[in-house]
């Protein structure tokens, strides 16, 4: 009669082995990737960064409008009449309600542009040396469409109409 092992002990025995004839080849699954599937990486990596970048600028933008408004408001009387837009409703609220949730608001949107900011340092640094293993360029064919024309190719320029 054999024994039976406790689910845990067995999940280690089985997983042991399978772990362990994976890495006698000394390669992971990276290491065995083509040039093709590099670049499509490399550029998925590139997308992603570009999409950090337009999400921090928008954050940014935002973060000028809220200082915009923490600056209109600062010196006007606690008690004025003020109106805030939340969502699409216009509710009617004092400058000393509205003032202390911009301005938590604005130091949100600083605490989410640093993080942003912290990943997309990651993210360029993750992709740079991915590029740097594969000896990839960022994109095939972008040194040409980078370089500078020559003096043929440009135009004389024709003067200023006034």
């Amino acid at each position: 009669m054999r024994a039976l092992l406790p689910v845990r002990d067995y999940a280690r025995a089985v997983c042991v082995p399978m772990a362990a004839a994976g890495s006698s080849s000394g390669e992971g699954p990276e290491e065995q990737m083509d040039i093709g599937e590099a670049q499509a990486k490399l550029e998925q990596m590139r997308a992603t960064c570009q999409e950090l970048s337009r999400k921090i600028n928008e954050l940014d933008m935002d973060n000028n409008e809220h200082k915009l408004v923490v600056e209109a408001l600062t010196p006007l009387d606690p008690g004025r009449k003020c109106f805030r837009m939340v969502g699409s409703v216009i509710v009617e609220r004092t400058v000393s309600e509205v003032l202390p949730a911009v301005q938590k608001n604005m130091e949100q949107i600083s605490g989410t542009m640093d993080k942003l900011t912290e990943t997309l340092k990651a993210q360029q640094k993750a992709a740079d040396e991915f590029a740097t293993k594969y000896r990839l360029t960022a994109k095939p064919g972008t040194a040409a469409s980078a370089k500078e024309p020559d003096a043929s190719e440009v135009e004389p320029s024709q003067g200023v109409l006034i």
